[in-house]
């Protein structure tokens, strides 16, 4: 039966992925959670792997493998130093991932993204837009990044500007890109969320 995953954006990378004649090999930056994304390509045939920094981000994983009987092969590691040699993967993704990281640091994932892949491969990355309501609240720690109080837990939050982050896309082609912008309703209060969405091709 198939495992719906909330990370709506990763069923048209899936998309792009069938459409490319590599190894079906994928890597997840960011694997962690009650239902993590990569279940989504473990069921259409991918050979999945994931790498997730937290613990309990990684317990979670761990007890939804169990449970649904998936080897989604989800290891405890870092993006920004991703322990897998030179080209080993057709395809990789890092999903609301750098929503919570410095800009300094999810751009050397990004160069450990680029030498992970395969020429050809793709990698599909998002980021939170200045146009999210978390924009501007808390205290700014550094360009569009700022930490704020949630449920007396301290959160951080990084924002960019339209077309920012592409001058870090060293030897990748853009070859989707898509802002999203999300209104919602909660208990009679509006939230705005937005994204910036990228799917890049390794030249």
């Amino acid at each position: 039966m198939h495992n719906l995953i909330n990370a709506f954006p990763l069923y048209n990378f899936l998309k792009y992925c069938n459409t490319i004649s590599l190894e079906k090999v994928i890597l997840d930056c960011g694997a962690g959670g009650s239902n993590p994304p990569l279940s989504l390509f473990y069921e259409f045939g991918y050979e999945t792997y994931g790498i997730e920094i937290c613990e309990e981000q990684l317990e979670k994983a761990n007890l939804f493998c169990n449970s649904c009987n998936m080897d989604l092969n989800i290891i405890k590691g870092d993006m920004k130093k991703i322990p897998f040699i030179n080209e080993f993967f057709s395809f990789l993704f890092s999903y609301n991932t750098s929503v919570h990281m410095r800009k300094e640091g999810f751009s050397q994932a990004l160069l450990e993204f680029y030498r992970v892949l395969k020429h050809g491969g793709l990698c599909y990355i998002n980021f939170l837009s200045e146009d999210c309501d978390t924009y501007g609240k808390g205290v700014q720690v550094g360009d569009g990044e700022f930490k704020q109080i949630e449920d007396n837990q301290e959160v951080f939050y990084c924002h960019y500007k339209d077309n920012e982050v592409e001058q870090n896309f060293y030897g990748f082609e853009i070859i989707y890109k898509e802002k999203r912008i999300i209104q919602r309703k909660i208990d009679e209060r509006e939230y705005t969320s937005a994204y910036l969405d990228y799917i890049l091709v390794k030249k």
